[in-house]
Parts: structure tokens; sequence; C-alpha cells
């Protein structure tokens, strides 16, 4: 008998990548609602990139680099938003 080969299921790569900006949106979110929330969110997106950065190591996979620039980037960029949002108290 021949054995039939089953080729592994391309896996969702964008995935992990939509799940780290959801993250991003709720967390960013959640420190527009406070006082000196931006340096909470600073933090939070440090914190996040540098995570993503240590995982994509671990595990070999480009998604956790992409995924962790985006959040650099749009986390950056949100910041500066704060800055010229006035509160929302």
């Amino acid at each position: 008998m021949e054995e039939i080969k089953q080729e592994p299921k391309p896996q969702n790569r964008w995935k992990v990548v939509g799940i780290n900006i959801a993250v991003l949106v709720v967390y960013t979110v959640l420190c527009r609602l406070i006082d000196g929330g931006i340096v909470i969110d600073a933090l939070l997106i440090g914190i996040h990139f540098f995570a993503g950065i240590v995982i994509s190591i671990a595990v070999r996979r480009w998604e956790w680099v992409l995924s962790a620039f985006l959040v650099l980037v749009i986390g950056f960029s949100t910041c500066v938003n704060f800055l010229d949002m006035p509160n929302m108290h």
C-alpha cells in the first residue's frame, strides 16, 4: 500500500497580526479614558513591542516581527494624536 502524504494546512498568519492590533486598540482606548493615560499607553506599547520581538525570536515566525513593528508604528502615531486632542473629561 502506498502512504498518502498529507500536506500541512497553511496557517492563517494574519490572525496573529490582527489579534495584536485588536489588543493595541483596546488598551489605547482604555488609556484614553483616564487622566495621564498617554504615559501608560506609551509604556504598554513598549512592552507590547518588546514582547512581540521576543516571541518572534522564540517561535521563529515572521508574522510576530511584522506585528511588533505595526504595534510600534500605530502606537506611536496614536500617542502623537493623544497630544493634539483635548481631554475627554
